[in-house]
C-alpha cells in the first residue's frame, strides 16, 4: 500500500517544510507567486463565451502517447473539428520504442527502450479494444513466476518479496538478509503523534522514517521508488505519491490505525480515495464497455504487452487518428511560442523546424519565435509540453541483452530492484534494477535464450554533465549482471538506450506548485489551453491515456468553453471518501447489460 501513488495525478527537489527552504533548483517559477484573480473551478463550469457550439480548430502540442490519445478521444467528442498535432521529433510515441534485433540463424528478439508492459487499466483496455489490438496481446498470468516473484537485492544477494502471506521460512530468510531491520517500527505508528498542521508536505523518506523506521524506508521503500520513478525518496513528495497513507494520518492520526478504522466501518473491502478519482471510476463503468471475454482475461492477468512490443499501440493509435483526414500530424515542428488571442477566445500558436525546446521551457512564459516560424490561430490547444517550474526530470539508461543460454538466471521472476542503502561497492554502476524479460513475457521472440534489461541512472545521475556512451553502458550492465547474478557469458545481442530527462520527479511541495500553476493557467488562458501528460497525470502509460480520456470528457458539450486547464483534480478541495474497492474496478456488464464481478482495476497506474 505504501508504494501506491495517489497522484492521478498519481504522478518527484527539496523544499520548505517546518522551517526548511526550497532549493533554488526547484523553486517555483516567480510567476506562480503572482496573485491572479481566480474563482474555484466548479464555479467556471457554466462560463460560456460567445462562439460556436464546438471548436473548429484544435492544436495538440506533442505527439507522444498523451498527445495521440488526446487527439483520439477529442476527435470522438468533436468529429467535425480539424486537429493539428505538432511533434518535435521525426516520429510519434515519445519514449515508447520497440526494436527487433537479429541474433543469427534467421532468429530475432524484441527489445523495449522504454516501458515494457502494461497493467490492467480500464481506459487503456477500452482503447486497445477499440483499436482492434486485443488479438495482439500477450498476457502474464497472476500465478506465473514472472508476476509473483519479485526481488530486492540487499545487501549482496537476491531476496524474494512475499506475494502472499509469507511463511516462517520466508520471514526468516528476509530477517537473515537484514532487509527486515526496522520492521518492528511498524508498531511505532500506533504510538507516534500525528504530524503538526503546519507540515503541509514531507519527503517519502521522511514520512516513512517518522511513522515507522528509517531502515524500512532505505531498504525496501527506496527500491520500489527506483522501479517506478527512478527517484530519490529523500526528495519525492509523500503528499503526492503516498496519498492514501498521508490522508489516513491526517484523518486518524495513524496510518495502520486508520486502515483498521475504515476496514471496520464496512463488511466490504473498502479504501480511501480522492473524490475526483472516484468520479472517474464511476464514469468509466458508465461509459466504457469491454468485451466479456477480454475483461475476464484482464482479470486473470498481472500485466500485458503486444507481440511486437508496446510501440504497436502507438502505431495503431496514430493510424486511427489520421485515418479520416481531420487530423494533421506535423513532424519536426516544435512549438516556439503561443499566447491567448485578445479577448481570450483562442490560442495563437507559432511553430518552426529549427528550434529545440530547452529544459527550462515554461508554459506560462513560452519562448519567443525564431527561424521562419509559422503562426496559426486555434479555438483550443492541448499541451503535453513540460514546465520547468513544476518538476525536475531524471535521465535513465536501459541496456537490453540477449544470451544464447536459456538457463542463466538463478531464479525465475519479474526481476529485482536495488535500494538506496546498497553499499557503493555493490552498485558502483548506479543501477536501479534488472528485469528478467524472458521470464516475464513469452511470445515476442523466436529465439530461445535469456533476455534481461538493466536500468541505470535516475536520481543517481543528478547533476551529471555527461552520461555513459553506448559502449560504457553495455560494459556497466555486464558488470552488474556478473556481480549480482554471476552471469559471465557474453551477450549475442544488445540494445542500449539513453532517455534524457524522461521521468518527472514529483518532489517536495509538488502539490502546492501544481495548484498555483493550475490557477494561473486557468486565469491566463481562460480554458483555451489545457494540459495533459506525465508531468501532470502520473508517469505511466495508463496515467497518460486516462488523463487524455478525462480531458476529452471535460471538453464534452460546452465544457470546452469553460475555464478548466485540465487539472481539475488538484483544484478539487472535497475531502477524500471511503468507498468499496469494487466500485473502483471495472464491472463486467454481461450480455444482459447487468453488472457482474470486477475485471480490471480502473485506477491502476503502474507499468
Amino acid at each position: 500500500m505504501l508504494s501506491q501513488s495517489s497522484h492521478a495525478p498519481s504522478t518527484l527537489t527539496r523544499a520548505l517544510v517546518a522551517g526548511r527552504y526550497v532549493s533554488a533548483r526547484c523553486r517555483p517559477h516567480p510567476r506562480l507567486h503572482t496573485p491572479l484573480p481566480y474563482l474555484p473551478l466548479l464555479q467556471h463550469r457554466n462560463y460560456v463565451p460567445e462562439s460556436g457550439s464546438s471548436p473548429e480548430r484544435i492544436a495538440i502540442f506533442g505527439g507522444g502517447i498523451s498527445g495521440l490519445a488526446s487527439a483520439y478521444f477529442i476527435r470522438k467528442e468533436f468529429p467535425s473539428a480539424n486537429i493539428t498535432i505538432f511533434e518535435t521529433a521525426k516520429q510519434t510515441g515519445g519514449w515508447i520504442r520497440s526494436r527487433r534485433v537479429d541474433v543469427g540463424n534467421d532468429e530475432d528478439v524484441l527489445f523495449e527502450m522504454g516501458p515494457r508492459t502494461l497493467r490492467n487499466a480500464t481506459v487503456t483496455a477500452s482503447l486497445i479494444q477499440e483499436l482492434g489490438l486485443t488479438d495482439q496481446l500477450l498476457y502474464t498470468d497472476k500465478t506465473e513466476p514472472g508476476a509473483t516473484n519479485r526481488y530486492i537485492y540487499y545487501p549482496d544477494r537476491l531476496n524474494l518479496l512475499p506475494s502472499d502471506i509469507p511463511s516462517l521460512s520466508d520471514v526468516y530468510a528476509l530477517w537473515r538478509s537484514g532487509m527486515l531491520s526496522g520492521v518492528t517500527g511498524l508498531m511505532a505508528d500506533f504510538f507516534t503523534d500525528s504530524r503538526p498542521d503546519t507540515l503541509v508536505d514531507e519527503t517519502v523518506g521522511a514520512f516513512v522514517s517518522r511513522r515507522f523506521d528509517k531502515r524500512l524506508a532505505d531498504n525496501i521503500i527506496s527500491a520500489g521508488f527506483h522501479g517506478i520513478y527512478a527517484g530519490d525518496i529523500n526528495q519525492l513528495s509523500a503528499k503526492s505519491l503516498l496519498g492514501v497513507p498521508w490522508e489516513l494520518e491526517g484523518r486518524y492520526g495513524t496510518v495502520l490505525g486508520g486502515i483498521s478504522r475504515i476496514s471496520s466501518s464496512s463488511p466490504q473491502a473498502v479504501t480511501l480515495v480522492h473524490p475526483t478519482d472516484y468520479d472517474t471510476a464511476k464514469a468509466m463503468n458508465r461509459e466504457l464497455h469491454l468485451d466479456d471475454k477480454f475483461a475476464r482475461k484482464l482479470k486473470n492477468a498481472a500485466m500485458m504487452t503486444f507481440k511486437d512490443g508496446l510501440q504497436s499501440l502507438v502505431k495503431r493509435l496514430q493510424d486511427a487518428v489520421v485515418a479520416e483526414g481531420k487530423v494533421e500530424l506535423k513532424f519536426e515542428a516544435p512549438i516556439q511560442h503561443f499566447e491567448p488571442v485578445e479577448g481570450g477566445m483562442g490560442i495563437e500558436v507559432t511553430s518552426g523546424v529549427s528550434f529545440a525546446l530547452l529544459p527550462s521551457y515554461s508554459l506560462l512564459t513560452p519562448s519567443q519565435p525564431r527561424d521562419n516560424p509559422s503562426t496559426s490561430t486555434f479555438d483550443l490547444a492541448i499541451s503535453t509540453l513540460r514546465d520547468h517550474s513544476l518538476t525536475p526530470f531524471v535521465t535513465v539508461q536501459t541496456v537490453s541483452l540477449f544470451f544464447d543460454s536459456h538457463d542463466l538466471l538463478p531464479v525465475k521472476g519479474f526481476g529485482y530492484l536495488i535500494p538506496q542503502s546498497i553499499p557503493f561497492e555493490q552498485n558502483p554502476e548506479r543501477a536501479l534494477g534488472v528485469t528478467f524479460d524472458s521470464s516475464t513475457i513469452h511470445g515476442q521472440d523466436n529465439a530461445f535464450g535469456t533476455k534481461v534489461t538493466v536500468m541505470m541512472g535516475g536520481h543517481w545521475w543528478d547533476g551529471w554533465r555527461g552520461f555513459p556512451t553506448e559502449e560504457e553502458g553495455l560494459q556497466a550492465a555486464c558488470d552488474v549482471l556478473e556481480r549480482h547474478l554471476n552471469i559471465t557469458e557474453k551477450p549475442v545481442a544488445h540494445l542500449v538506450g539513453l532517455a534524457r530527462n524522461c521521468i518527472p520527479q514529483y518532489t517536495l511541495g509538488y502539490n502546492e506548485r501544481l495548484t498555483e500553476f493550475a490557477k494561473n493557467m486557468s486565469s491566463t488562458y481562460k480554458g483555451r489551453l489545457r494540459v495533459v501528460g506525465n508531468q501532470f497525470n502520473g508517469v505511466g502509460i495508463n496515467d497518460c491515456i486516462t488523463g487524455a480520456w478525462n480531458l476529452a470528457r471535460g471538453l464534452r458539450g460546452t465544457g470546452w468553453k469553460g475555464r478548466s486547464c485540465g487539472l481539475d483534480r488538484v483544484l478539487d478541495s472535497r475531502e477524500w471518501v471511503i468507498v468499496p474497492r469494487s466500485e473502483l474496478e471495472y464491472q463486467i456488464k454481461g450480455q444482459d447489460g447487468g453488472l457482474n464481478q470486477g475485471a480490471a482495476e480502473g485506477l491502476d497506474r503502474r507499468e
